[in-house]
């Protein structure tokens, strides 16, 4: 009874000392350098650059500004070139008075130039980071990721780490672009029924003069629409949502801009696509919060009509004919008119409908557009197309056999549109 008194005794003893010591061991806050944003960039040499954009504590005047970082409102940047991702922390980590903690990092920023070349073995290392959560934004940019993280100073918001927050969500709700979680983009890179894709980012330096729309693609599609009007006249180009990142004619402070996707084949960027190609994404994917575009008039060349979607359902069936992907969206949209003329007196139900037709040949156009350019150009399924595909084999052995990525190449699409217009908003003579 005295020994099991005594063993007791010794292993309270024991407890509390590894309490105490672990107590000692615990990191203080006071010495962590919490990461807000991470960028990668690759170097003339090949080597990998990476750059930090750490929270500067409350009250701090954020210290020298020098050729390894660089400070804006509210957090610093330093870069370093290394070998690897982890060897370039440890090599901060080195530098730095505390120690980089990356649990609050919001978003991860790859430039195009490294994006073309694979990150295959930068995800992989992100995906399985104790400190990195799933949840941070994937964004790609159009400049270097050093030059995007030195500007992303928030101009309506005191913490950076905010400011990613806000900017993903805002995007958002005008549907020019979509906020892709790592865990998101991960997944759809290694799935066999899609692609993955990223939010498209770069610097507005808000010269207007520089500013231009992106429609420079190479690729022209004929989307086989029954509308009897011109191209021209129902063309997006040149209009307030054809726009991608750094583009838009915006007069202000030198800020970040996220705008359009950025399409990957694989882990490698393919491409890019604008504002209302991004609108054409989410309108097939069912992920459409609400958007404005904006119509040609039927009744005035040079005028357009802003329509607000505020509703939009997709369903798609995947067929296949000789082995060739046939795919048919049916979409329907409900809209209402933002903005008109004075005459308002022209809005008679003939009216309308005619510009419900108008804005059916629009979308319609934009959407084969969007698809014809993620197939044939980019021959790239971000759309998920195949999660509707795979009902035609019957084991997932001949799922993979067909190779759905490869194939999607080969599809024709024929889109259903159906455009209703809610008269009640409407301010009509009676």
């Amino acid at each position: 009874m005295k020994a099991k008194k005594i063993l007791v005794f010794m292993l309270i003893v024991v407890l509390i000392l590894i309490t105490l010591f672990g107590m000692n061991s615990v990191t203080s806050m006071d010495n962590l350098a919490y990461v807000v944003a991470v960028g990668f960039d690759v170097k003339d040499t090949g080597k990998l650059e990476l750059s930090f954009q750490i929270a500067l504590p409350s009250g701090s005047e954020g210290g020298s500004s020098g050729s390894s970082s660089s400070q804006s409102s509210s957090s610093i940047v330093t870069s370093v070139e290394c070998n690897s991702f982890e060897s370039g922390v440890n090599l901060v980590n080195s530098y730095l008075s505390k120690e980089l903690n990356l649990s609050h990092c919001k978003a991860v920023v790859f430039s195009e130039e490294i994006a073309s070349q694979g990150i295959r073995e930068y995800l992989y290392t992100l995906i399985n980071h104790v400190e990195i959560r799933p949840t941070c934004n994937v964004i790609i940019s159009k400049c270097n990721a050093k030059y995007f993280l030195n500007n992303s100073s928030p101009m309506l918001d005191q913490l950076s780490s905010k400011y990613y927050e806000i900017a993903s969500t805002s995007e958002r709700v005008t549907g020019y672009t979509y906020n892709i979680t790592l865990l998101d983009f991960f997944s759809d890179f290694a799935d066999s029924f899609t692609e993955c894709f990223a939010t498209l980012g770069s610097v507005n330096d808000g010269d207007i003069s520089s500013s231009g729309s992106n429609n420079d693609s190479s690729y022209s599609s004929s989307n086989g629409s029954n509308s009897d009007q011109s191209s021209s006249s129902l063309s997006s180009e040149g209009t307030d949502d054809s726009y991608v990142a750094s583009e838009t004619p915006i007069d202000s402070q030198k800020n970040i801009e996220n705008l359009g996707l950025a399409v990957f084949k694989g882990d490698k960027l393919v491409g890019e696509l604008n504002g209302i190609e991004c609108i054409a994404h989410l309108i097939l994917t069912n992920e459409l919060d609400n958007a404005v575009i904006s119509v040609p008039s039927p009744f005035e060349s040079t005028n357009y009509i802003d329509l607000y979607l505020t509703n939009s359902k997709c369903k798609t069936k995947v067929y296949l004919t000789n082995g060739t992907p046939y795919i048919k969206p049916s979409i329907d949209l409900s809209t209402r008119i933002i903005s008109m003329s004075d005459d308002y007196k022209d809005l008679t139900e003939e009216n309308i409908e005619l510009i419900e037709e108008y804005a059916k040949y629009y979308v319609e156009r934009f959407v084969y557009d969007y698809l014809y350019k993620t197939a044939k150009v980019f021959k790239s399924d971000i759309t998920a197309f195949g999660k509707y595909a795979v009902s035609n084999f019957a084991t997932i052995d001949e799922w993979n056999k067909y190779n759905w990525l490869d194939n999607y190449q080969n599809s024709f699409f024929n889109v259903d549109i159906n455009v209703d217009i809610v008269s009640r908003y409407l301010l009509i003579d009676t």
